[in-house]
């Protein structure tokens, strides 16, 4: 049965989809039919206006929406998948940077975005695996790429270096 919102021409629609949060479009859009899945990817697809635009992982995003209902949307349709370009991971809620690697690459460390541009990774410490991935992004994938660290991430690495000098030292020491 055809309802009046269904009638609505495309330009219309995609003006009330842009007000919706990306998560809320998918949970409450996708799979209703093929014209609203299409109307989604473009809204996603979009790279110039971030503000509603590719993914926003932050704040507001539970652990259970993202492993029960958000991942498998992704994992189960490449076009879906395809229409991403730009994602930005937040520290804010300290679940986003855990998911980073997760999100960004399957089991054999293949992309599953394959038209991502733009990559933000804002206050993650936890990016090592992403990080070793980088070389890959920026040669072969991204356009942008914008990480910002938090001073606690250059204070755990100092941490680390210092530690990791005093005890290489202290074996330099028994040597001679």
């Amino acid at each position: 049965m055809v309802t009046g919102f269904e009638i609505l021409p495309n330009e219309i629609l995609l003006h009330i989809f842009s007000y919706l949060e990306w998560f809320d479009m998918l949970i409450s859009l996708w799979s209703l039919n093929i014209r609203f899945n299409s109307l989604v990817c473009s809204i996603l697809s979009i790279y110039g206006n971030r503000l509603n635009n590719g993914l926003l992982i932050t704040h507001g995003l539970s652990y259970n929406k993202c492993c029960s209902i958000l991942f498998p949307l992704f994992l189960n349709s490449s076009s879906l998948s395809s229409s991403i370009q730009y994602i930005h991971f937040d520290e804010t809620n300290s679940i986003s940077c855990d998911f980073s690697y997760q999100w960004l690459f399957n089991n054999k460390n293949i992309l599953r975005f394959p038209n991502l541009k733009s990559l933000v990774l804002i206050r993650c410490g936890s990016i090592e695996p992403v990080v070793q991935s980088l070389f890959y992004l920026i040669k072969y994938q991204l356009d942008e790429l914008t990480l910002t660290f938090d001073e606690h991430v250059f204070n755990r690495f100092y941490y680390i270096e210092k530690h990791l000098s005093v005890v290489s030292d202290k074996g330099n020491q028994s040597f001679i």
